[in-house]
């Protein structure tokens, strides 16, 4: 019996990863680097001794990133970000979010509200010319590259100046909106227009939402209305952000978790989430002479746009996130940090 044993924990190891390798030889083959990668992942457990293996499925991973930049659809292109950072090489899932881009043609899209608040009034028409937006918002693990290219500070809640291990997906937050463009700039882009965001939400059909017209919170990382956090003032936020948050706990999660309230042209997290720092100096009522073309709100400079919803709300009622979680309601801040904001970045088109 014990030598019976034994050739069972013998043999169990290498009928794994002889069934690994027909995995790998089959995804290879049809350059199926999303099944390559899950199949490494189903049996991680086998390869600390498999250099040939590993190789392979890191190779996958590189692969799978480099496909990044295609068209896909949005549920696809959440799950290939699922399986990157599961895999755990940061440095990869950074580059697979770097490539994640989606296009917005050009032409006119109807901006603003007239049944929103007054800041959005009067609805509009804007034409925008063509460009590309990040289908997800920065993560942690992009924004650590930037950092250790341009020396730029940490976010306040990044302990050591790094971000919580194992939140290298999550979307990163608590950065100024100098920062932010900054970022941007390096990534040879720059902050989306309040505008470019708004039409990147809503599209050509002028959704409410960007899924549609109707609200559903279980499109969103949003809290509901409720008070989560116990606290007064922003900074009380930042502990919640030290660790990944147990499933229905608030919090900034990882970018892409709500691939059902994807936007028609395929972004993902403009709802819920980190609210977002745009372009645009913010002025409450600027549509009422806003330039009809490409336009950039101008306004005091000491308070910047910020779009979409965040993670957290102070609220009391459920219509009242409905209500902010709209593609056509505008907030500002003060240009500075807030454990709600975070940023995508837009890009010139081709």
């Amino acid at each position: 019996l014990a030598a019976a044993g034994a050739l069972t924990l013998w043999v169990a190891p290498q009928w794994g990863r002889a069934q690994l390798a027909r995995q790998l030889e089959m995804a290879e083959g049809g350059g199926n680097w999303g099944e390559a990668l899950d199949a490494c992942l189903a049996h991680s457990g086998l390869l600390g001794a498999q250099p040939a293996l590993l190789g392979r499925c890191d190779q996958a991973a590189r692969r799978l990133a480099d496909g990044m930049g295609k068209a896909m659809e949005p549920s696809q292109a959440a799950a290939a970000i699922r399986a990157l950072a599961a895999w755990g090489d940061d440095d990869t899932l950074a580059e697979a979010l770097d490539r994640s881009r989606v296009s917005v043609p050009a032409g006119e899209f109807v901006m603003g509200s007239d049944d929103g608040r007054d800041n959005e009034k009067p609805m509009h028409r804007v034409y925008l010319d063509s460009y590309a937006i990040g289908r997800f918002e920065v993560s942690n693990a992009q924004y650590a590259r930037f950092m250790r290219a341009t020396g730029q500070g940490a976010p306040k809640y990044w302990a050591g100046g790094e971000y919580p291990a194992g939140q290298g997906d999550v979307a990163v937050v608590g950065v100024m909106w100098e920062q932010a463009q900054a970022y941007c700039q390096w990534m040879g882009g720059r902050l989306p227009t309040e505008a470019e965001w708004e039409k990147a939400c809503r599209g050509e059909a002028a959704r409410v939402y960007p899924w549609g017209d109707a609200w559903d919170a279980t499109r969103a990382n949003v809290s509901l209305g409720s008070e989560p956090v116990t606290g007064t003032f922003l900074s009380d936020l930042y502990p919640t952000l030290q660790v990944p948050p147990a499933s229905g706990a608030p919090g900034v999660r990882p970018v892409g978790s709500y691939p059902q309230g994807a936007s028609a042209i395929g972004g993902l997290d403009f709802v819920g989430n980190a609210a977002e720092w745009v372009a645009d100096w913010y002025n409450w009522d600027g549509y009422w002479d806003m330039a009809a073309i490409n336009p950039l709100g101008e306004g005091p400079e000491w308070n910047r746009s910020v779009r979409g919803s965040g993670w957290y709300f102070r609220m009391g009622m459920d219509d009242e996130v409905a209500l902010w979680s709209r593609c056509a309601a505008r907030n500002s801040s003060h240009a500075s940090i807030d454990p709600r904001v975070g940023f995508r970045c837009a890009y010139p088109h081709g």
